[in-house]
């Protein structure tokens, strides 16, 4: 049951309109941010931290998702199926 679900969860396609709503509410956001700060009568230097860090932070969490998207390829910071299998065997 373990390895059909692995497999299924492998197959199954991410949704597109999913990913290009996120991508279209992240652009809005950004893009809006500095004029949502404009009310505030903060320094201008605080506001170009505020923007950069959210920004930052926000499109950092994207990749990441892009990232995790297939996480049994075969990029670097894939999981290792091979090494957790040895594993196993190992304790057994």
């Amino acid at each position: 049951k373990g390895y059909y679900g692995l497999r299924r969860f492998m197959t199954t396609p991410f949704p597109f309109p999913l990913v290009q709503m996120a991508r279209t509410f992240l652009f809005i956001y950004v893009y809006t941010l500095p004029f949502a700060l404009l009310s505030d009568q903060s320094d201008f230097c605080d506001h170009v931290l505020v923007i950069f860090f959210m920004t930052y932070g926000l499109v950092g969490l994207e990749y990441v998702s892009i990232d995790l998207d297939d996480p049994f390829g075969d990029d670097p910071n894939d999981f290792n199926n091979l090494a957790m299998a040895l594993t196993a065997f190992e304790d057994v």
